[in-house]
């Protein structure tokens, strides 16, 4: 039988624009204080690999979906994750698909100046680079 509703439809994700936080930025404790636990750490990576719905994340990060949804709370509020699509599930029941905010999150421990050479000299392919390298 043919489902009236569409179920997991393209994603589209947002634009990649890098994302530049440093220690004195004024949203830096909520980026920091959301990326504090191994649970969100673990979420925004599959993110990055693939949008998601909470179920779909609480599978893949092995927790349970109330686990998952304060989780998504916290990186919602830090503006890390945002809605990108709704899926609805076999019963119609809405459910919102996540992905990154933007690509890369680059995180600067220094003061503004470095931050603006940083934001010279990087890019997504370049911070792809680093983090794949086995250096």
């Amino acid at each position: 039988m043919s489902h009236l509703l569409p179920q997991k439809p393209h994603v589209d994700r947002p634009a990649p624009d890098s994302r530049i936080v440093t220690l004195d930025d004024e949203d830096a404790d909520e980026v920091f204080a959301a990326l504090g636990s191994d649970v969100s750490r673990a979420v925004l990576a599959e993110l990055y690999r693939d949008p998601a719905t909470q179920s779909e994340l609480a599978e893949r990060v092995d927790t349970s979906i109330q686990n998952i949804g304060y989780h998504v709370g916290k990186l919602l509020e830090a503006d890390l994750i945002t809605v990108v699509e709704q899926w609805y599930s076999e019963n119609g029941a809405k459910m919102d698909v996540f992905a990154p905010a933007g690509a890369p999150l680059v995180l600067v421990a220094g003061g503004h100046e470095r931050s603006v050479t940083v934001e010279k000299n990087t890019t997504a392919s370049t911070v792809d680079g680093l983090a794949n390298s086995d250096d």
